[in-house]
């Protein structure tokens, strides 16, 4: 390897020299946000007449030149700024040749000796050899018709075009001086390092750098480790093959798409190391050295088939109507940790293992799971785990549907992965709030609205949501009156329950008007109105808090049609229930064996209720969970914060045991006891705290967030 200080425009401006991104390296992936940044500094350059350093230009020789022809390299890193400079420089060429009385701080040099020395090779060259960059597939024929002048590509990189457009309009600006620019440009320094090709180890030292600009991400270090060790044509040969129909899939900006369906894929094949979605490129390449015994294109083309599946589940792309409508309903439900399920039970479908109408079953089962529990208030916490659980044996199961299905069903309400009942799920559905603090319900709408009319579907997005009694009372259109005495209290308690609220094209027109006013406008009223969840509004005369429960209370028992409890025997659940005591088989705690005084009647109930609901809402990425001695809340399922137990003394209060010591807490209250002389309230627990009311709660909860 040989590295040495440079000036960009003398590397760029070599003779007969082409940088070619290999097809392993990402596109390009600068936006104007990073264009401005380097504006800013390449200007300040020419301005105070100093030199500015960008990173290093790494790149290796693609094969032998003779010296009559283009010396190729392929550049392994710098193509971000490379390319980013040639735009720059493409702009400027375009201002003087528009402007050429402002080009006299070019001396000798003639305008187009900027688009020949650092844009081009030579005018006697064809094709590519023609180009002084060349970009990757997608990239590389927007990049060449801006430094060309020819037409754009039908499929232009619009990253590239609006970043061309950037410095274009800084050049128009009436401040520009293009001779600073041409001064910053000439002070613009690199680190030039030639590698030698068989000697070099190129993706270690590619991963080793730190360059200026935007940071690789587990995609570009994935792409780069698999492809950039193999010869040049196993390269192109395997990107186009199925590299590059990947990226095709998730489309221009879709790179946080494609990283992330690269961790939930991890999910699926090493579940039991439970991949961190930060280190997907450390688990990808533990996966592929000591795990996977295939060889890289069958990796590959697992990928590749995946990521179609991916892309028919979350992002639009099935071809089936049915399934592509239960997939988008859930993929609005928006909980990310059922998606490694989904893609293996996808599999299972195409192996012919389920049938169809199997399949569409499990998809409205898993929908109802994860709708319910929104409506009842549960978090995702733990649900990753969970699910991890369940594909884990899904392939080895000789009825996929029931295997599913039932394990949806063996947690119990004081567990991580319940399923609401019915009841649960009616009484939380008519009395919530179902509007503020409730992303879900454009959903809820729209699902309720079509599920009545399933062959002319609507979209809630072309609908406002509309609350009947308006979301403001004022002294104008006489809902005091109509509503009573008490008002405030219904206007309070009802304006965002489920029986208020309902979809509408005419919101502003409806505004705060009277409820006849509402129904009876001509030819917009909700007499008029086409949408089923309007006609039981339309069929009553005045509308008020005996109204607004009893249409709550009838599309709470309609939904529980339509987001289905399994109908599943209790025997079949039973069949995938954890044995208690089994040699080798986990032991299932519970609220009501172990905890009583926190289960449903118990005297603790609503202060444990509160508390841990509190303590989640703070942190969202802990998990409670149940042992036989205490509820404890625990993080990376290692690390272990705090942990409740009841107790039924003067009235009953619960007993918290902290993960620290009284001397590393801030406790304005002096709540803490230290517990370290009796060996600590429990392992690892040397602080204990007594939560006697609800109003202990803020004050516990500062003290379990320094845990």
């Amino acid at each position: 390897m040989k590295a040495n200080e440079a000036n960009l425009l003398d590397l760029m401006g070599v003779a007969k020299m082409q940088f070619i991104i290999p097809v392993y390296q990402r596109v390009y992936s600068w936006g104007v946000k990073e264009c401005a940044v380097l504006w800013d500094d390449v200007m300040r350059a020419g301005r105070d007449n100093a030199a500015h350093f960008v990173g290093s230009m790494l790149y290796i020789p693609e094969s032998e030149s003779s010296a009559t022809s283009i010396s190729r390299v392929l550049l392994i890193d710098g193509q971000q700024r490379m390319t980013t400079f040639s735009l720059m420089i493409a702009a400027l060429a375009n201002y003087l040749e528009s402007n050429p009385d402002e080009a006299g701080f070019l001396g000798d040099l003639k305008i187009s000796a900027l688009r020949k020395n650092y844009l081009f090779n030579d005018d006697d060259y064809n094709g590519l050899a023609r180009y002084k960059l060349v970009l990757s597939q997608d990239d590389k024929g927007t990049l060449f018709s801006i430094v060309s002048g020819s037409p754009m590509p039908d499929d232009k990189s619009d990253r590239i075009v609006e970043n061309f457009a950037f410095f274009c309009e800084k050049m128009h600006g009436k401040s520009f001086d293009p001779a600073r620019l041409w001064a910053g440009l000439n002070r613009v320094q690199v680190i030039d390092t030639k590698l030698t090709a068989g000697m070099d180890n190129a993706q270690l030292i590619f991963e080793s750098m730190n360059s200026k600009g935007k940071p690789l991400t587990p995609i570009d270090l994935i792409r780069n480790y698999v492809l950039m060790s193999l010869p040049n044509d196993e390269q192109t040969k395997l990107y186009e093959g199925y590299w590059h129909p990947i990226e095709r899939l998730f489309g221009q900006g879709g790179e946080d798409e494609f990283n992330a369906f690269i961790w939930y894929w991890l999910w699926l094949k090493v579940p039991n190391r439970l991949p961190k979605e930060n280190e997907a490129y450390h688990e990808f390449k533990r996966y592929f050295a000591d795990d996977y015994d295939g060889d890289t294109e069958g990796l590959l083309k697992e990928l590749r088939e995946y990521a179609r599946r991916y892309s028919s589940l979350f992002l639009g792309k099935e071809e089936d109507g049915d399934l592509r409508r239960v997939f988008a309903r859930i993929a609005s439900l928006d909980v990310k940790q059922i998606r490694p399920l989904l893609m293996l039970l996808y599999s299972v479908y195409e192996q012919g293992t389920i049938d169809r109408s199997a399949f569409l079953r499990i998809c409205e089962t898993i929908e109802s799971f994860l709708f319910r529990r929104a409506v009842c208030g549960r978090l995702t916490t733990g649900l990753n785990n969970f699910f991890a659980g369940m594909y884990r044996g899904l392939e080895d199961q000789n009825d996929i549907e029931e295997y599913v299905t039932a394990m949806l069903l063996i947690h119990n309400n004081s567990m991580t992965a319940y399923f609401p009942t019915d009841e649960d799920f009616t009484e939380e559905f008519r009395t919530r709030d179902c509007y503020n603090r409730f992303s879900k319900k454009r959903y809820y709408l729209e699902r309720m609205e079509n599920w009545h009319h399933p062959k002319e579907p609507i979209s809630a997005d072309d609908y406002q949501i509309e609350h009947v009694m308006p979301q403001t009372i004022d002294d104008e259109h006489g809902w005091k009156e109509s509503l009573g005495a008490n008002w405030e209290d219904i206007h309070d308690r009802l304006c965002n329950n489920l029986g208020n609220l309902t979809l509408t094209g005419y919101n502003q027109e409806y505004s705060n008007r009277s409820f006849s006013n509402k129904l009876n406008l001509p030819d917009t009223g909700l007499k008029c109105s086409p949408l089923y969840l309007n006609k039981s509004i339309a069929s009553h005369e005045e509308w008020g808090e005996k109204e607004i429960k009893q249409r709550a209370v009838e599309l709470a028992k309609e939904a529980c049609k339509i987001w289905k409890y399994p109908n599943l025997p209790t025997e079949a659940v039973d069949k995938y229930r954890p044995s208690r005591g089994e040699a080798g088989e986990a032991i299932t705690w519970t609220l009501q064996e172990n905890h009583p005084t926190f289960a449903e009647g118990g005297l603790n109930r609503k202060l444990y209720e509160e508390v841990r609901e509190s303590i989640l809402s703070a942190q969202p990425t802990w998990e409670s969970y149940i042992t036989r001695y205490y509820v404890g809340f625990r993080s990376d399922k290692r690390k272990l914060h705090a942990v409740l137990k009841g107790r039924t003394s003067k009235g009953g209060w619960i007993a918290v045991g902290l993960a620290k010591s009284v001397d590393d807490l801030v406790d304005p209250e002096d709540m803490c006891q230290d517990k370290r002389p009796q060996g600590g309230f429990g392992p690892g627990l040397p602080t204990y705290v007594a939560l006697r009311s609800a109003d202990d709660i803020p004050a516990v909860l500062e003290l379990i967030e320094q845990c």
